[in-house]
C-alpha cells in the first residue's frame, strides 16, 4: 500500500495498481505533492473501526488543517465523515466539497465576529469556545440574530503529551482552552444569554503527533470527572464529549502498517475510558494527520550539487515554502531517491537544501543516498500532513501543484 519501489522505481502501489513517480515525473519539471486516495479511504475506516463500540453515537470529524484538498475531502465524506475546522474559509471549502452545516465542528482559539456570525447562521453543529471573552461574543451575536448557539467548552487538562513544544496544546501555559476552575464564570455567561446559548458539550484537544497514548487517557479522565458533574449542573445541557485529535504517524518507519498498532491501541484505550458516558451523548473525536500523513509525498527535482570541504549540497527546487515542517519544527521527513541503483553503489552524505533565502530553508541534514546527479529526481515521504496546506508563495515562488492517484490513475492535477 502507498509509496514503495517496483523494479527500482518509486512509485504509488494500488491494490493490483502501480503509479510510477519515475515515468510521471519526466513530464514535470517543477515540484508537486502527489496523494495515495486508496491509501487515505483505507486508513480512515481502520480507523473508524477501532471505535465500532461507539457506532450509534461516534461522529469522526476529520481535521481539515491537516490537508484540505478537495478531493480529498470529497472522499472522506463518502466515507462518512464529518469535518473540523478552524476558519471560515474552511467552513466554506467543507460545504463545496458536499459537507453540511450539521457535520461541522467549528474549533479555534481567535474566531472573529464574521466567522462566528456566518457560523451560527449557517446552523453548524457545534462551536468548541477557548475562553470566557469568547463565549460573551457568542451570546452577544447570538442574541442579535435571534439563535441559540450550540457551544461546546474547550478545557486544558494540563497533561503532557510528550509532543514537540510547539504542537503541544494540553499544558495550562498554552493558549488553547479554559481551566476547570473558570467553570463559574462560563456558568454566568450562560445566565448572561441563557435563551442564546446552549452549552451541550466538552472538549480536549492535547496536541497533536503524539505517539504517547497514555497522554490522550490522563486527558480523557480528568475531563470525565467534570463531566459527570456538569451533567447534574443546570447551566448544561450535555449532548456531546470532543475527544480532540493528535494521533501520531511513525515517521522514522517508511511502512505505513507501522502506524495500526498505534491506532488500536489508542482506541481500545479510550474506549475503555468512555465506557461510563451516557450511550446518548454524542462522541466526536478528530483525526487529521493520522488519515493523510502517510499517503503524501512531495516530489522535488536536483537542481544542482555543491560541494566543498566541509558539506555535500543537494539544491533541489523546493523547501520550506512548500513543506514547513523540517524548517519549524526540526522534522524529519525520509527522503528517497526516484529510480533506486540496483545493486552496490557509491553513497554520498548530503545535505538536501532548498532554493530559499534563509539557512533554514533544509529539508534534510546529513542525509546518505546514492550519488545524486542534476535532474535527479527525490521523494520527500510522509508529506500529506501539514505540507501543502502550510505551502507560501515566500521569495514569490509558485505553489506546488497537486495530484492526486485513485485506482493507479491519475484523478486530479
Amino acid at each position: 500500500m502507498s509509496f514503495t519501489y517496483k523494479d527500482n522505481n518509486l512509485g504509488v502501489s494500488q491494490s493490483e495498481n502501480f503509479f510510477s513517480l519515475s515515468s510521471f515525473s519526466k513530464n514535470h519539471d517543477e515540484p508537486f505533492y502527489i496523494y495515495d486516495l486508496d491509501g487515505i479511504v483505507e486508513r480512515f475506516n481502520v480507523f473508524k473501526s477501532g471505535f465500532s463500540s461507539l457506532e450509534n453515537n461516534l461522529r469522526v470529524h476529520y481535521a481539515m488543517k491537516a490537508n484540505s484538498n478537495k478531493i480529498v475531502l470529497s472522499a472522506l465524506k463518502k466515507e462518512g465523515a464529518r469535518v473540523d475546522v478552524v476558519s471560515l474559509g474552511e467552513i466554506k471549502l467543507a460545504l463545496s466539497c458536499g459537507f453540511e452545516p450539521a457535520d461541522i465542528v467549528f474549533s479555534g482559539v481567535g474566531k472573529s465576529v464574521k466567522e462566528i456570525t456566518e457560523a451560527l447562521k449557517l446552523g453548524i453543529y457545534q462551536i468548541n469556545i477557548e475562553s470566557v471573552a469568547e463565549l460573551e461574543r457568542i451570546g452577544s451575536i447570538a442574541s442579535q440574530l435571534g439563535v441559540v448557539a450550540p457551544v461546546a467548552v474547550r478545557f486544558n487538562p494540563d497533561v503532557n503529551p510528550e509532543t514537540h513544544p510547539y504542537i503541544t496544546t494540553g499544558f495550562r501555559e498554552n493558549k488553547f482552552g479554559l481551566n476547570f476552575s473558570e467553570i463559574p464564570r462560563i456558568d454566568d455567561v450562560k445566565k448572561k444569554f441563557n435563551d442564546n446559548i446552549r452549552l451541550q458539550g466538552l472538549s480536549i484537544h492535547i496536541g497533536s503527533q503524539i505517539r504517547n497514548n497514555t497522554s490522550f487517557v490522563d486527558a480523557l479522565e480528568k475531563t470525565l470527572k467534570h463531566l459527570y458533574l456538569l451533567e447534574k449542573n443546570k447551566c448544561w445541557n450535555i449532548q456531546s464529549l470532543d475527544i480532540g485529535g493528535g494521533v501520531g504517524i511513525h515517521y522514522d518507519n517508511p511502512d505505513a502498517y507501522s502506524d495500526h498498532e498505534l491506532m488500536q491501541d489508542y482506541s481500545s484505550k479510550m474506549v475503555e475510558a468512555l465506557s461510563g458516558v451516557n450511550s446518548a451523548i454524542d462522541i466526536i473525536c478528530e483525526p487529521g494527520r493520522v488519515i493523510v500523513g502517510r499517503f503524501g509525498c512531495l516530489m522535488t527535482k536536483v537542481e544542482y550539487i555543491k560541494q566543498n570541504e566541509f558539506k555535500n549540497f543537494a539544491i533541489v527546487n523546493s523547501g520550506m515554502h512548500h513543506l514547513m515542517r523540517p524548517c519549524l519544527y526540526n522534522a524529519q521527513h525520509t527522503i528517497l531517491p526516484v529510480v533506486k541503483v540496483d545493486g552496490p553503489c557509491k553513497q554520498v552524505l548530503y545535505d538536501v537544501v532548498g532554493p530559499i533565502c534563509e539557512s533554514s530553508d533544509v529539508v534534510g541534514h546529513d542525509r546518505l543516498l546514492p550519488e545524486l546527479q542534476q535532474g535527479d529526481w527525490l521523494g520527500v515521504m510522509d508529506a500529506g500532513a501539514y505540507g501543502f496546506v502550510m505551502a507560501s508563495h515566500y521569495n514569490q515562488h509558485e505553489l506546488p501543484q497537486e495530484i492526486v492517484v485513485q485506482n493507479g490513475q491519475v484523478i486530479f492535477s
